[in-house]
């Protein structure tokens, strides 16, 4: 029988590409998108019916929302956490349960380098930070159920239709000025580096990186620990 994993952003950027890449070896992939789950509204009700022997839950929602001013409203706030955190907690609200049940289970999440320093606007300071808390947080809890809460923070790199992809085609001066003054290799990362350590933390051999959140950022950040 083939190994499950639930993958949401599946439309575009990382969660495309992981979708593509976790198919090819093998496994059952269920793949989310906005057009299925709208996460600035999720609600419990539409996750009934999944199947529930799914064995990881890799989180690749998530994004700015183009919400880049300081003062920004407790709604367009709300709307940030929704997408980047919200639609996430009631996901794992549907599925860890079975996994502690069973007393195995991966659930990883796609934070930021944003969610250790202010790289980014406001609002997505503020809900990354909040993700990478949560992630250490229910990683803590869940650990003696056998259920490995972890995560990647990541700092900028190309997919489709992602933020750098939509830089790269819209303004590529801008493209060029952050590739050559944010990043020491000179060059932009691509999806498929993250690949490995996403594939890692899905596997058996990840035991001990529950709360974890592993920085791949190619020296553009100062997120330098894994923060357990």
């Amino acid at each position: 029988m083939n190994r499950k994993i639930l993958i949401t952003g599946a439309n575009r950027g990382l969660g495309l590409v992981a979708c593509e890449s976790f198919s090819k070896d093998g496994w059952e992939v269920l793949p989310f998108t906005r057009k299925e789950l709208d996460y600035t509204n999720i609600h419990p009700s539409w996750l009934i019916g999944l199947s529930e022997d799914i064995e990881v839950v890799l989180h690749c929602a998530g994004g700015g929302m183009g919400l880049r001013g300081p003062l920004m409203t407790p709604q367009e706030l709300y709307a940030l956490f929704m997408v980047n955190l919200g639609g996430a907690i009631e996901i794992n609200r549907r599925f860890a349960p079975r996994m502690m049940a069973e007393g195995y289970g991966r659930i990883i999440h796609v934070c930021s380098i944003a969610s250790g320093e202010a790289v980014g606007s406001v609002g997505y300071n503020t809900v990354k930070a909040a993700l990478g808390a949560y992630v250490r947080s229910l990683g803590r809890e869940l650990a003696p159920y056998g259920v490995v809460v972890s995560g990647i923070a990541p700092g900028g790199f190309q997919a489709p239709g992602n933020s750098m992809e939509r830089l790269r085609e819209r303004n590529p001066e801008a493209y060029a000025d952050f590739t050559k003054n944010r990043l020491p290799r000179g060059h932009m990362g691509k999806a498929e580096e993250l690949l490995p350590i996403l594939k890692f933390l899905a596997s058996k051999e990840a035991s001990m990186m529950g709360g974890c959140l592993v920085p791949i950022d190619a020296g553009e950040g100062h997120y330098y620990c894994a923060c357990c």
